[in-house]
């Protein structure tokens, strides 16, 4: 095993330890070599003797100096071994000193992580022993390393350097008192592009005001800073401190981009937002949980529900339960069955197939909609159709009016659309050519039905003649023509053009024989 010797403060050279060491060697070559201790004791392993003369160091054992070939020793080996004895056990220098006055020995021991350590000590007029025992390195300030584990630190820090001065993240450290003690690669850079004209070596140009520091073992929080570059521009970083001992160790990541997606995503909310508080239809999103996480003030109104209440967020439930205190929903005939048509809501709604229309108790009509949305989410359109519902019975009841007053006519009538589709007719029509009213309405047109009038009478060219005039998109004028049945009837035919293409024909036995009424006229336009 190759081994080295790591040296952690400066080396010095002093007179006084070069002369013991020569005067050690001088005793040494003079009397001879000595045994591993001096009092006839069996030899220890790691035993270390030394003897010094009126502070000068006379012998040592060889442990002891082998040990000390490697050292320079500043203030002398009697003080540095004293000061290691006394580091050790605690009533060494009281020992030492009270022994030194009365010419005596002493002994001590203690039992430490690295095993049992003890030391005689006899001291004698002009001359002090020592006997150590358990203490490798005596006085030794340099350590003994295997030079397998100093490649492996020495790689292992390489890495480090070069993972912290190649990392994007800007990183800086201060002392206690607030001063930048050391810096990476990526903070020299930003300072750069702060102030290039700064030309201060050390300490760097703070960045970054201070921030509230994570203790160790604490989950850390992270602040966003700006900071201005020299071109103008902004950037921001997210900042995190940890504490360490005395000093603070500072990560700032950038996080410009994230800034901009969220002023990105800030302005288009905005703008959605504006957008649905200009629509007439109510608008409530709730997200995967069925909270309420948008809205506009169309829903408001629609659902007398209070804006603080649905700033809450709440619930799709606690709105259903809310709208329904309100008396905003349809009655239900019992509480089972209100909620199990608040499961199908949701249900049908994250399908996309919920449309249902809502008679409220105040006799207003509503449009609901469910529409599922990514993530989970559910958006529901309420709609007021109070006004369509109105309008569309209304003008059911003007059409049965219209109806019934064509049905009580003599005449048979059937009013084609510019299409060509038959989109009106009578009962004295259905009679007389033995049509059922509801076909009729479905799917005749005037060829289809220009061959059953023609199928059901004799010759004649009039038929063909109504085609065009029924299909014709130009000025058209009324006109009157006649046909034979073949049960021997004959039809006065009278055929008028109405608004928006559309083509009146009327069918009447000459004995009845008169124009058109003008409220017929207007009803069917």
């Amino acid at each position: 095993m190759t081994f080295l010797f790591v040296q952690p403060i400066p080396l010095l050279f002093f007179g006084g330890l070069a002369l013991s060491l020569i005067g050690l060697l001088a005793l040494r070559h003079s009397s001879g070599p000595r045994s591993g201790t001096s009092s006839g004791e069996p030899a220890t392993t790691d035993l270390q003797e030394l003897t010094f003369e009126g502070g000068m160091l006379v012998d040592a054992c060889p442990r002891a100096r082998a040990a000390l070939s490697h050292e320079d020793l500043e203030d002398g080996p009697l003080t540095r071994l004293s000061e290691r004895l006394a580091d050790i056990f605690p009533g060494f220098t009281h020992s030492f000193a009270a022994a030194q006055s009365e010419n005596a020995r002493f002994e001590l021991s203690d039992v430490t992580t690295d095993g049992p350590i003890s030391v005689k000590v006899d001291c004698q007029p002009n001359r002090t022993q020592f006997a150590v025992t358990g203490l490798p390195h005596l006085l030794a300030r340099k350590v003994l390393v295997d030079r397998a584990v100093t490649d492996a630190n020495e790689r292992e820090l390489t890495v480090l350097r070069n993972t912290v001065s190649t990392s994007p993240a800007v990183i800086w450290r201060e002392s206690s008192m607030g001063e930048i003690d050391w810096v990476n690669s990526a903070y020299l850079e930003l300072a750069e592009g702060v102030d290039p004209d700064d030309n201060t070596l050390w300490p760097p140009k703070r960045l970054f005001d201070g921030a509230s520091i994570t203790p160790p073992g604490e989950t850390p929080h992270a602040r966003r800073a700006p900071l201005t570059l020299q071109d103008g521009t902004t950037r921001w970083f997210d900042i995190t401190s940890h504490g360490h001992g005395n000093t603070t160790l500072h990560y700032a990541c950038d996080s410009s981009k994230t800034v901009q997606a969220e002023e990105t995503l800030r302005n288009f909310m905005q703008t959605l937002t504006q957008t649905f508080a200009a629509l007439p239809v109510g608008l409530a999103i709730f997200d995967r949980s069925r909270q309420l996480q948008l809205f506009n003030p169309a829903l408001m109104e629609l659902t007398t529900l209070e804006p603080e209440w649905l700033a809450a967020r709440p619930t799709l439930y606690d709105v259903i339960n809310r709208m329904r205190e309100k008396r905003m929903l349809p009655e239900r005939k019992d509480f089972k069955d209100w909620r199990r048509k608040l499961v199908e809501l949701e249900n049908s709604a994250v399908n996309g197939t919920y449309l249902e229309t809502w008679v409220l108790p105040t006799g207003q009509t509503y449009k609901v909609t469910g529409r599922p949305h990514p993530e989970g989410a559910v958006a529901f359109l309420i709609e007021d159709i109070s006004a369509e519902i109105s309008l569309t019975r209304k003008f059911r009841r003007e059409l049965e009016v219209s109806q019934s007053l064509l049905d009580n006519l003599p005449q048979a009538i059937a009013v084609f659309d510019a299409a060509g589709n038959l989109t009106l007719s009578n009962e004295a029509y259905c009679t007389l050519w033995g049509t059922d009213p509801e076909l009729v309405l479905q799917q005749t047109n005037i060829v289809e039905a220009s061959s059953h009038w023609q199928a059901k009478s004799l010759p004649t060219p009039l038929w063909g003649d109504v085609r065009e005039f029924v299909c014709h998109a130009g000025e058209r004028a009324e006109w009157h023509g006649s046909a034979d049945l073949e049960d021997g009837r004959q039809l006065a035919c009278q055929f008028m053009p109405l608004a928006g293409g559309a083509t009146l024909v009327s069918f009447e036995e000459p004995d009845g024989v008169s124009d058109p009424l003008p409220e017929l006229t207007r009803l069917t336009t």
